[in-house]
């Protein structure tokens, strides 16, 4: 076995205080990888009937192509337990085909512009595939599932096809370019969803005035001025899967092969569209010839029949189901921004900028009060998520600190690097001498609610600039006010508990002797954990140049571009973030249940950087 002397978290070696293998081990005795193949193809059959109506059909196809493969070594556990070994091996094909057809009119009569489309669409997507499922794989043989023993194995196999079929329509008007509508209507339909409610249909209009075209209106500096309205909904399948709506036993391995013991879902025939309604109320400015353009939007979505994984009693079979449970109205402004800032012969510069800002409110959860509280993370250690009538999707809640206890009150602060006491000072908020952290207060307990992952606003930056042969472009891009509860700080800082003082607590009732102030560990949902994930990135930065015509002629080309590119060269986290990557979101573990426990960040990888150089060339 590998000597574990030097690593992140090995107990007593002067380091960290966990019993964890470190990285060099861990990178020794693990592998992954991933191979995929892939292509596409498209096409279209178009036929005018007349000057005004044709007939439009598109055929499109596509297929995927994808090997995984993991393994993980038994020295990758410090403990060395054969139950943490892994060797999972599967193959998933995935293709799509669609099929599109449209009438398609449109034609002007005087004043009168008019335009119309009819269609039907057809889709199915087909994912088939097979996957091993091993553990307690052997130390020191060959990585072979040959080596494993049958009731360590699993087999499942994927046979899985989704269909879609949909109807649309659309009608838009307009009458001497001032006066504008439209009016849409689609019907929808998914295999994914219920028997009972596979079908839904989603209506659209939307109105527009041309201020600025009407003969009272005389302006040099205001020269456009659009006042538009718009509402309409639309259906989403959200993260369901091909069978969401049946009760399919899982595959689980057994002394006599692979079994299927506990079920996935509980079977809903009702489970149907999560259906989002938006209203849009909106007018748009323009400014000297409209070379500064200003647009505002305000804006209220009603989500209905919100999908969720609501958790339930395992006496199921399952920790989750998949349910629509209640509805969302959320509410907001957006503002665009444009200007043409330079509109010289060989000289332009143009920026674009946007901002939006979203409030959210949860209005009915299928009549109950509140969805069960959960609590999502690692090992434990992660918020209390709530989600109730009146408040926001996926509230964080936990205890109130009021600071760490102070190193001098630990046994030995010396024992490894950058060792803390692991406790914090928290808030009896009831004062009944007792820290529940089961309850909030308004219910006898001492929960208070410690953050929301929802920003207050999104905002956004484009510039193009072009002098001569040369262009550069940038992107910058940015969130304020959203939160994570950032689990890595407690890894990191090895907070585990352990390291006070006998006399810190002689009777040891959880109050601090020499203040009265009740204390906990760092594991224990505290808003200690809670971090600003603001941030402001650069997302992508391009510098080209333009090869002349006369050199790209001579090389037999229509013309050529060159050019460097990155992502990321510049980000910028909040003061108080102390981890990678304040996008970085855990949402793979297998108790996460959709944006109802969103927030939680857990070993994030960090934001990636690139450099690309380019040559665009067409002949």
């Amino acid at each position: 076995m590998t000597a574990q002397d030097w690593h992140y978290g090995r107990s007593g070696n002067g380091i960290g205080g966990s019993g964890d293998a470190g990285p060099a081990t861990k990178l020794d005795n693990t592998d992954r990888w991933q191979k995929t193949l892939f292509g596409n193809l498209s096409s279209y059959l178009q036929y005018s009937i007349t000057d005004a109506l044709n007939i439009k059909t598109v055929l499109g196809a596509d297929i995927r192509d994808t090997e995984d493969f993991f393994w993980r070594g038994l020295e990758f556990d410090s403990q060395a337990r054969t139950n943490q070994t892994e060797l999972d091996q599967a193959t998933i094909k995935r293709a799509s085909v669609l099929s599109e057809t449209t009438l398609n009119y449109a034609k002007t009569l005087g004043n009168h512009d008019i335009s119309a489309i009819a269609g039907v669409e057809f889709q199915n997507f087909y994912i088939t595939g097979i996957s091993l499922n091993g553990t307690n794989v052997p130390y020191g043989l060959p990585v072979n599932y040959a080596f494993l023993d049958p009731s360590d194995i699993a087999v499942s196999e994927r046979n899985e096809t989704i269909a879609r079929r949909s109807v649309f329509g659309r009608v838009n008007y307009a009458y001497d370019n001032r006066y504008l509508a439209s009016v849409s209507v689609r019907r929808d339909g998914d295999s994914r969803f219920g028997a009972n409610n596979r079908f839904e249909t989603f209506p659209a209009v939307s109105l527009g005035w041309n201020v600025h075209n009407e003969s009272f209106f005389n302006s040099d500096f205001l020269t456009l001025l659009k006042l538009r309205f718009s509402t309409g909904s639309l259906g989403t399948t959200s993260f369901l899967g091909a069978y969401n709506s049946l009760s399919l036993l899982n595959p689980q391995a057994t002394v006599f092969g692979t079994g299927f013991l506990i079920p996935s879902d509980v079977a809903n025939p009702d489970l149907t569209w999560q259906t989002n309604t938006e209203t849009n109320y909106g007018i748009n400015l323009g400014f000297l010839n409209n070379r500064i353009r200003l647009g505002v939007d305000y804006y209220t979505s009603n989500i209905e029949d919100i999908l969720i994984n609501q958790s339930v009693s395992e006496v199921l079979g399952t920790t989750s189901v998949a349910l629509n449970s209640g509805d969302v109205k959320s509410s907001g402004l957006e503002f665009e921004l444009g200007a043409h800032l330079l509109t010289k012969k060989d000289l332009t510069w143009v920026v674009n900028a946007n901002l939006s800002t979203v409030n959210t409110e949860i209005t009915d959860l299928g009549g109950l009060d509140e969805l069960p509280q959960v609590i999502y993370g690692q090992s434990g250690r992660g918020p209390v998520f709530r989600n109730y009538v009146g408040g926001e999707i996926g509230e964080m809640w936990g205890l109130e600190t009021i600071g760490m206890v102070e190193t001098k009150y630990m046994s030995d602060p010396s024992r490894n690097i950058g060792l803390s006491s692991s406790e914090y000072y928290v808030v009896d908020q009831n004062g009944d001498g007792i820290i529940d952290r089961t309850r909030t207060v308004e219910d006898g307990g001492d929960l208070v609610k410690i953050g929301q992952n929802t920003p207050d606003f999104y905002w956004g930056l484009n510039s193009q600039f072009t002098y001569k042969s040369f262009d550069l472009s940038f992107q910058l891009q940015g969130a304020q006010g959203g939160e994570v509860f950032n689990i890595d700080e407690i890894y990191w800082r090895s907070e585990f508990g352990g390291r006070l003082k006998s006399s810190f607590d002689a009777n040891n009732d959880g109050i601090a002797d020499h203040n009265g102030q009740h204390y906990t560990q760092s594991r224990n949902q505290l808003d200690a954990q809670v971090q600003d994930a603001s941030y402001t990135a650069l997302r992508n930065l391009t510098i080209g140049y333009n090869l002349s015509p006369e050199l790209t002629g001579k090389l037999g080309l229509r013309s050529a571009r060159v050019y460097v590119a990155s992502t990321n060269l510049l980000y910028i986290m909040a003061n108080d973030y102390t981890s990678l990557n304040p996008e970085g979101v855990e949402i793979t573990q297998s108790d996460y249940l959709g944006p109802t426990t969103y927030g939680v960040q857990v070993g994030a990888s960090p934001v990636i950087r690139s450099f690309t150089v380019g040559v665009n060339v067409n002949f």
